[in-house]
């Protein structure tokens, strides 16, 4: 109804539900006010640097400039692994002037730089970006040809060729193991390159370039860019000697591929009084230039019968198996090689000296269970020296009974066996309980036979961490590949001393120890291992494989040897392993311990370890052939027997016209000398025979019908009972009169 006129209106007050919803509105503006007001405060100062990084990063293009990465050298400053300059093609869409610039940066480039034609062109296209990365680590050939084409085509505002890095390992598989290798953007992935990946990695370096609010690079005249210089890595000296690593590598190779490992082999040569790493080998290995190449044929040919994912897993495997540092990641039942530490435990302990007797009938009873000797019709009467030397399983398990539980642990714990020895390196192996017995679990059949190193696993860097302490007066010594870390302009920042863990046997005990091996090695059980002069001692080692055993007709066996030397001061120490040999003999004695012989001659004398010859050794040692060319016969005759030497006169001239062998050549004392007087008769040759499998008499005989000279290696002073194994020129083939053959004779004793 309509109001009426003149009628004034009315104006309602405030109704009490009025006031509530006004005062709800303005609380909820107030906590909003707040809210908003505070977040705004956590922004700006609380969180200030981090929104200030977002903008940043909404304004700039950030592209990475790589660091060198340090050089890793040998303890003589020999590279094994450096960073070869590499650079990366960067085009900058933005200066391209024309369709017809982009099309021929398209067909030209692709075709010099080896990219995908297509992928190429589309880059060009990105005409709002100055950072477009072409190819990356091209080499220098390809680097002056691009050069030269950018400079023919006028292009230079169109491409910047940016430095870079590769990683090469100029020795190849030499100490691949040990330095592992680098991904395509050069960060460590395995070995030393990975455990000290911050310190070689350095620090990279940017390129910041501007950008507009649609994430696109500014217009050239607007463009900001400014460079971060990266800063190089460090590099690192190793204790490795270069020269020692290839003898190991060499030997081992041979004997891995003689014996037909199934599952490699390995070598860690160690200075005993530091605890530095002279040498850690493994064969089979791998390129680390080209670390996703299999190098095992046998492998390679079985991967090739597979097919889609199970071939995929395949070569997964493989790869990761070659990798695998075996001297520091393997388990393995030490063997005899451990009849080193019960002795030493037995000794240090007082309680059996060496003048102690035995009694070996070829076995033990040991609660209900007969544990066989390795010699089965025993050895008989044995003093503790001949024990340890003879490998006496029965010996030694009277030994560790005698011990006990409560000492055999403690000692099993000082020698470094329920630990990892920290070596710096990655992947040392875990050491939980589950590898050894603890002390509870040390029964009488337990004890027994841990004492002769069987039914519990070290790794190879426990085995001859613990041997040099045995060496070196009972000192546990922490072992370490890196000497010193430098920085990028050479200068020392860095440098690691030798740490002593703890003392675990006396100098005494260590002395007597000593002297034992080197009897063992001196005409012993471990007499493969011996060195004229320098007095190798050692033990050695036929472990079975239980945990693999089990179903197996044929047990595979782990053959080691374990030494050092000199024996009276010791320096060195060696350890060499060989896994799963596949020949008939397979006894650590008669495959590991020539290893240890071969590389140890060699590598001792190079490291600086003067040879102190017996007088017997002296009598034996071979003799240099004197310069008799160009003498009257009568003259050379007298010259050669001065030197104690045999000749042999070819022809009726007065003249030696020719000698073999030539001067200055290696030759066995009484060896023969041929001296040519004719000049029709310099020609005159003979057939070497097989002397593999001969005793050292009959090869002697069979050399003296050819006419041949022998050089003899491997033998100790009694040789009677050893047989040739390998020889330097091949049987069959022609040679001079007088030519040295070298044969290596190897002793076949049974013994663990």
């Amino acid at each position: 109804m309509a109001k009426k006129a003149g009628t004034k209106a009315t104006t309602k007050a405030p109704t009490r539900q009025m006031w509530k919803r006004s005062m709800a509105v303005l609380a909820i503006l107030v906590i909003c006010w707040v809210g908003v007001t505070g977040k705004l405060s956590v922004i700006q100062i609380a969180e200030a640097d981090f929104w200030r990084e977002k903008a940043v990063e909404q304004q700039m293009s950030d592209s990475i400039i790589s660091p060198k990465r340090g050089t890793i050298y040998d303890a003589k400053m020999t590279v094994l692994a450096q960073s070869a300059t590499v650079w990366t093609v960067i085009m900058s869409p933005n200066n391209i002037k024309d369709e017809e610039t982009r099309v021929k940066i398209a067909d030209d480039l692709s075709k010099l730089l080896d990219v995908d034609r297509d992928k190429l062109y589309q880059k060009t296209l990105k005409t709002k970006s100055q950072y477009e990365i072409v190819k990356a680590k091209i080499e220098y050939p390809l680097r002056n040809a691009l050069s030269q084409w950018i400079q023919e085509n006028k292009l230079v505002g169109v491409f910047r060729i940016i430095e870079d890095y590769k990683r090469y390992y100029p020795l190849n598989n030499l100490a691949s193991a040990v330095l592992g290798f680098t991904g395509t953007d050069n960060n460590g992935l395995y070995g030393l390159e990975a455990y000290y990946e911050k310190t070689l990695a350095g620090k990279p370096g940017r390129i910041v370039t501007a950008k507009n609010g649609w994430g696109d690079d500014l217009d050239i005249e607007l463009r900001f860019e400014k460079t971060i210089g990266a800063q190089d890595g460090n590099s690192l000296v190793l204790t490795i000697d270069s020269a020692v690593q290839y003898y190991a590598e060499k030997y081992l190779e041979i004997a891995v591929k003689e014996t037909g490992c199934t599952n490699r082999g390995a070598v860690i040569v160690m200075d005993v009084n530091t605890g530095a790493i002279i040498a850690m080998a493994t064969k089979g290995d791998f390129d680390p230039n080209d670390p996703m190449t299999i190098t095992n044929p046998d492998t390679l040919a079985k991967i090739a019968l597979l097919s889609g994912d199970e071939k995929s897993a395949a070569l997964k495997k493989a790869r990761e198996e070659q990798w695998v540092n075996k001297p520091i990641s393997d388990y393995y039942d030490p063997g005899s090689v451990f009849k080193t530490f019960t002795a030493s435990m037995a000794l240090e302990e007082g309680l059996f000296t060496e003048s102690s007797h035995f009694y070996c009938r070829g076995g033990l009873k040991v609660n209900d269970r007969y544990i066989k000797c390795h010699k089965t019709t025993g050895h008989g009467s044995l003093d503790f020296a001949g024990a340890l030397s003879q490998s006496c399983n029965p010996a030694f398990m009277e030994i560790g009974q005698k011990i006990g539980a409560s000492l055999f642990f403690k000692y099993f714990v000082g020698f470094g066996f329920t630990e990892r020895t920290g070596i710096d390196m990655l992947s040392e192996s875990k050491v939980t309980d589950v590898l050894y017995f603890s002390e509870k679990q040390l029964n009488i059949l337990n004890l027994s036979v841990a004492s002769f190193g069987q039914n519990f696993k070290v790794t190879p860097i426990q085995m001859i961490t613990a041997m040099a302490a045995v060496a070196n007066g009972g000192k546990l010594m922490k072992p370490y590949v890196v000497q010193q870390i430098l920085d990028s302009n050479g200068n020392v920042i860095s440098n690691t001393e030798p740490v002593v863990k703890r003392q675990v046997i006396s100098e005494n005990t260590s002395k007597r120890i000593s002297k034992m091996l080197a009897d063992s090695v001196n005409g012993g059980g471990a007499k493969n291992a011996y060195i004229p002069g320098y007095r190798m001692a050692g033990k050695t080692g036929t472990s079975e494989k239980t945990d693999k055993n089990v179903a197996n007709k044929t047990k595979d066996v782990v053959a080691s040897f374990a030494g050092f030397a000199p024996a009276d001061n010791p320096k060195y120490a060696i350890l060499v392993m060989l896994d799963e040999p596949q020949t008939a003999i397979r006894y650590g004695g008669t495959i590991a311990a020539p290893v240890a012989q071969k590389i140890m001659s060699e590598a001792l004398p190079y490291l600086g370890v003067e040879p102190a010859y017996t007088e017997e050794e002296k009598a034996a040692m071979d003799r240099t052939t004197p310069d008799v060319t160009g003498k009257k016969v009568s003259v050379a005759q007298n010259m050669l027997a001065n030197s104690n030497l045999k000749y042999q006169v070819v022809g009726n001239g007065d003249t030696v016209l020719k000698q073999v062998p030539e001067k200055g050549e290696t030759i066995p004392k009484n060896g023969t000398v041929v001296l040519y007087t004719e000049e029709g008769k310099l020609s005159q040759t003979t057939i070497v025979p097989d002397f593999r499998g001969k005793t050292m008499n009959q090869a002697n005989i069979a050399a003296a019908n050819a006419k041949l000279n022998l050089q003899i290696s491997g033998l100790g002073i009694n040789s009677s009972d050893a047989k040739a194994e390998s020889q330097s020129i091949e049987p069959g083939k022609e040679v001079p009169l007088g030519t040295v053959v070298k044969v290596s004779f190897v002793y076949h004793d049974q013994i663990e």
